[in-house]
């Protein structure tokens, strides 16, 4: 009897939980609407050419990667993603892969810490402090080759984030015309469990 009190406390609690508002992405990645449909837009301006518009602008391609990686994370953990299909899914962690393998990140590197050095390197070029955006992608890149702020600004063309961007939007897209998201309307905010912070407004441990 015990036993089943628990176990029913325990999906009560599994309940509230995925009923909870998540948490946004950060600031820097905010499009100032819905992220999943807003983000799907900006990956596909941004990569539609494997990102060669970007070339030359270290801190725009930072911002891009950013996304990729953001978006690929909640696509893998947000169960009310899970409508998109595998083979988006599949893609995106394709196209993830591509992007750090030109960067010289190695695939062990947690998508929230990724995502942080990207964002504080892009800060850093902002800023016009230099020495702290080398520090920042410094910390999740190999050092081998060339230096990682040059690879931003020269990543060799990601053809593959061009691929599976376009398919994440045409997907998006698609759920949306046909009602196809199973806990009703896509969610206005969406998750990513794990992710700092601090630097951004918010006052979260790493």
């Amino acid at each position: 009897m015990r036993l089943g009190l628990l176990l029913a406390g325990f999906a009560l609690i599994g309940c509230a939980e995925l009923q909870q508002r998540p948490s946004p992405p950060p600031p820097e990645l905010s499009t100032g609407g819905d992220p999943v449909r807003g983000g799907a837009e900006a990956l596909v301006l941004a990569f539609a050419d494997g990102g060669r518009a970007l070339a030359g602008r270290p801190g725009e391609m930072a911002l891009a990667v950013a996304r990729l990686e953001y978006m690929t994370e909640a696509l893998g953990s947000d169960p009310r993603l899970a409508p998109v299909p595998e083979a988006v899914r599949f893609q995106m962690v394709a196209a993830r892969r591509e992007s750090r393998g030109a960067l010289g990140m190695a695939e062990s590197v947690p998508p929230p810490r990724a995502v942080n050095a990207l964002l504080a390197t892009r800060r850093a070029l902002a800023a016009g402090d230099e020495p702290a955006a080398r520090a920042a992608i410094a910390a999740v890149v190999s050092p081998s080759g060339l230096p990682p702020l040059g690879r931003l600004a020269d990543m060799g063309g990601l053809p593959q984030a061009a691929i599976a961007t376009a398919l994440l939007r045409d997907e998006v897209q698609r759920l949306d015309l046909e009602r196809g998201w199973r806990a009703g309307p896509l969610p206005s905010e969406s998750p990513f469990a794990g992710i700092s912070t601090v630097g951004l407004g918010g006052n979260t441990d790493r």
